[in-house]
């Protein structure tokens, strides 16, 4: 693996801003689009359209909140402290994949390497836990060694 944890980082933050403003747009939009709807003669057609508007926007909001406290947690980690153990923050090579422990956020790219953003409440980040370089674990039936923990 040629990333580093730094890079990793790096990276999560810089999409987790990307995803930020992505919905601020949307609800601005949306918000928008609902104050130019006027009233037309089919009044339920318009009750209508506003309640699902205003359903979108409540679902924004929800995942811009979500965003925030990704965002917040991911900002209590320090990308230059090294681990020797397996924890919140670690950068983890196995033999089968890199993973960096941190929040809930899916596969990502870095450098054109798969890295895969994860929960410390996740099965196999716990499977994990407290494990150094060199310890070998069972996750789904298939057996793998962590390579590095940094």
């Amino acid at each position: 693996m040629t990333i580093t944890k730094k890079e990793v980082y790096s990276a999560l933050h810089a999409l987790l801003q990307e995803k930020q403003k992505a919905i601020e747009a949307n609800i601005d939009q949306l918000k928008q689009s609902a104050a130019e709807d006027t009233k037309s003669s089919a009044g339920d057609k318009y009750e209508t359209g506003r309640e699902m508007v205003r359903q979108e926007i409540d679902k924004a909001v929800m995942m811009q909140q979500e965003y925030q406290v990704q965002m917040d947690q991911l900002n209590g980690i320090d990308p230059e402290e090294r681990h020797e153990k397996v924890r919140v923050g670690s950068f983890v090579v196995t033999d089968r994949a890199a993973m960096f422990i941190a929040v809930g956020f899916g596969k990502i790219e870095v450098n054109g390497q798969v890295v895969f953003v994860i929960s410390p409440q996740a099965p196999l980040a716990r499977l994990m836990m407290n494990k150094a370089a060199g310890a070998s674990l069972t996750f789904n039936g298939t057996p793998q060694q962590l390579v590095h923990v940094s």
